[in-house]
């Protein structure tokens, strides 16, 4: 049987450790066999050897891993040279700037940082026009540290939009649209929503095919930036433009989509906007049903009445009926009277409110006498609550012709008398103001609601911050500040 094998080191009375030069040249000789295994398991270890070691000698073996055929090789042979003490590194690390993988060109650029290099400058900053985002943040901030400089317009809209100062290099018009455009590819959500609103600052009508691309982002918040940015164009195509997002995956993105149109006034979208009635999520719905109010289209008076006496959510029916109001047309009477029995009295009250705004008379009126007849079927509704709300809306409209149980008449008396019951229906009418197309009326509605101090109205009142009025909106933040302040 064979003696065991002496290690080279050993035999020369030398000591075990990597820092000796003896037992580093033996640990090289291996490790360069080693890098040239057709494992990877093999190469990546002899890497991460050559990482720990101190000597200068370790370099020449990196940079050999720097021609490895797998770019995590590569990538820890760049991290390695990146974090080496000594100067040798820079040159393999300026190779590495060439490499076809992101990883390995980001693990290689905060070793040039550390090391001044007369070639770092013009190595580094073709890397503005990385495709790869990291890649252009980490080299504008190599060039920030080694002092360079852009030198003409071009270099400054590449370094501004690196750094993800999009909205400064869009001061340089239709010239920064390559460089704003390829921040729509950014890692992270905040650049890619600054690329986006950067876009919509562009005029040139070749702005409009990026933001159309964005338009249909996966990311809600980018599509939703894109929204805002197609608005602010003044093409006079804002509105065909937007109306891709009416079908987009995301729910905020249609809603989003919906108050934009509905902003517009564009009689294009009626077309588009009443299927969306039926949309599965609530704030789709509710969006919808106050752009049709907006749009004024008698054409809506079907789709908002069914929503009005059918969807499941109050909050829906209450913008139905606010829609129906801001119609105007005498045949949306009988749908709102019947709206009077609803569960919820926010729906009741606003439909009361819609009521009196398409004619004051209106407990008068034909429709309203027509629609008390059909009422009178749901006196005989199993729920006892609906059956009081019925005879309740039947006596507002001087029909006397049925009964009430005993217990129904006191509850009715019980409810005339309840001491917010006016309050309630004032803030009901006032929050049916703030969509009336009297800028006036708006900021007067604005107003009294913060005196109120009714927490009801936070959502209208938020819903109100982006008005077309600059009046309005600054009453409208005054009455939020009032709401949110303590005692109010």
């Amino acid at each position: 049987m064979l003696p065991p094998r002496t290690p080279i080191a050993a035999s020369l009375g030398v000591t075990n450790s990597p820092d000796c030069p003896t037992v580093f040249r033996e640990m090289l000789w291996l490790i360069r066999r080693q890098l040239k295994s057709g494992k990877h398991e093999v190469r990546r270890r002899a890497v991460e050897r050559l990482a720990r070691a101190t000597q200068a000698q370790a370099i020449d073996c990196l940079a050999l891993a720097l021609n490895d055929t797998d770019a995590e090789i590569r990538g820890l042979a760049a991290a390695a040279l990146s974090k080496s003490d000594h100067g040798t590194a820079v040159e393999p690390l300026l190779l590495c700037l060439n490499d076809r993988a992101p990883e390995v060109i980001k693990a290689a650029l905060p070793g040039l940082r550390r090391f001044p290099h007369p070639r770092t400058p013009s190595a580094v900053a073709p890397l503005l026009r990385h495709p790869d985002s990291g890649v252009r943040g980490m080299a504008a901030q190599v060039l920030e540290q080694v002092g360079w400089r852009a030198a003409n317009r071009d270099e400054e809209i590449w370094q501004l939009a690196a750094t993800g100062q999009f909205a400064q290099a869009a001061t340089f018009g239709l010239e920064a649209l390559p460089a704003i455009e390829l921040g729509l590819s950014a890692a992270t959500y905040g650049a890619r929503v600054a690329a986006v609103e950067a876009l919509g600052r562009i005029a040139h009508p070749k702005a409009l095919r990026p933001l159309l691309a964005a338009l249909k982002s996966p990311d809600p918040g980018v599509a939703i930036a894109a929204i805002d940015a197609l608005c602010r164009r003044e093409d006079g195509e804002a509105a065909t433009n937007i109306l891709p997002a009416l079908k987009h995956t995301h729910p905020q993105v249609r809603a989003t989509a919906v108050e934009a149109l509905g902003r517009l006034r564009a009689p294009i979208a009626f077309e588009h906007l009443n299927h969306l009635l039926e949309d599965p999520i609530w704030e789709v719905r509710k969006q919808t049903a106050e752009a049709l109010g907006r749009l004024r289209d008698a054409r809506a008076l079907d789709g908002l009445g069914g929503l009005l006496e059918r969807d499941p959510d109050s909050d829906v029916r209450e913008a139905g009926a606010v829609a129906l109001g801001s119609l105007g047309e005498r045949q949306a009477i009988g749908r709102l009277v019947w709206a009077l029995k609803d569960s919820t009295s926010g729906v009741r009250r606003l439909a009361a409110a819609a009521l009196s705004r398409i004619d004051t008379n209106w407990s008068t009126s034909l429709e309203a006498r027509a629609a008390a007849e059909k009422l009178k079927d749901g006196l005989k509704d199993k729920d006892p609550a609906v059956r009081q709300l019925i005879g309740q809306v039947l006596n507002s409209l001087g029909v006397t012709d049925f009964s009430l149980t005993p217990e129904l008449e006191d509850a009715d008396a019980a409810t005339a008398n309840a001491p917010d019951k006016r309050r309630k229906l004032a803030v009901g009418l006032l929050l049916s103001l703030l969509c009336d197309t009297d800028r006036d009326l708006r900021q007067a509605a604005a107003e009294t609601l913060a005196e109120f101090g009714d927490d009801r109205a936070g959502p209208a009142l938020m819903r109100a911050r982006t008005d077309e009025d600059a009046g309005v909106r600054m009453a409208v933040e005054l009455a939020l500040h009032k709401l949110e302040a303590p005692g109010a």
